[in-house]
């Protein structure tokens, strides 16, 4: 493990436009724990194929409201990275992306206690200037928390 969730630092994780956006996944999959958001967040990639992306987010109770259930800022949050992950895996080499509309349904309260919580990703609509990806998150135990969409725009890198 190249750290822990709890560390802050910047995000220590390379965009290579030489890489696919799967390849991208991939690394990060390997990476664990690449700093900035993510790891504040404690959620981690743990499975990427094309168009789709699981990511599990260790529950802590920094994440909890002041009602002790999991805030529901961190269920919006994993409905931005899953998405943009799950367009992610879909990139060619020197395209980058950015999230442009995301909405969701709270379906279920996630208590603090529930340990993890599961998002899975899936790209539902792509072309070559966006991805509308479909996100659950549930608990282990497999109870849906909420049910959302990102609408992710393709980018290509401009030469430098």
């Amino acid at each position: 493990m190249s750290g822990s969730p709890q560390m802050i630092r910047p995000p220590a994780f390379v965009l290579d436009p030489a890489q696919s956006g799967l390849e991208l996944a991939l690394r990060w999959i390997e990476m664990v724990w690449p700093g900035g958001f993510v790891n504040r967040l404690a959620a981690r990639p743990v499975e990427a194929a094309e168009g789709f992306i699981r990511v599990e987010c260790e529950v802590d109770p920094g994440h909890s409201n002041f009602v002790g259930l999991v805030h529901g800022g961190v269920t919006a949050a994993l409905v931005d990275i899953v998405g943009g992950g799950a367009a992610m895996t879909l990139l060619k080499p020197g395209e980058f992306l950015l999230s442009t509309d995301l909405s969701m349904r709270f379906l279920n309260a996630a208590p603090i206690g529930c340990e993890r919580l599961i998002a899975e990703g899936r790209a539902v609509y792509a072309d070559p200037r966006k991805v509308v990806a479909e996100v659950t998150i549930s608990t282990l135990e497999g109870l849906t928390i909420a049910h959302g969409t990102a609408a992710i725009a393709i980018r290509v890198r401009s030469p430098d």
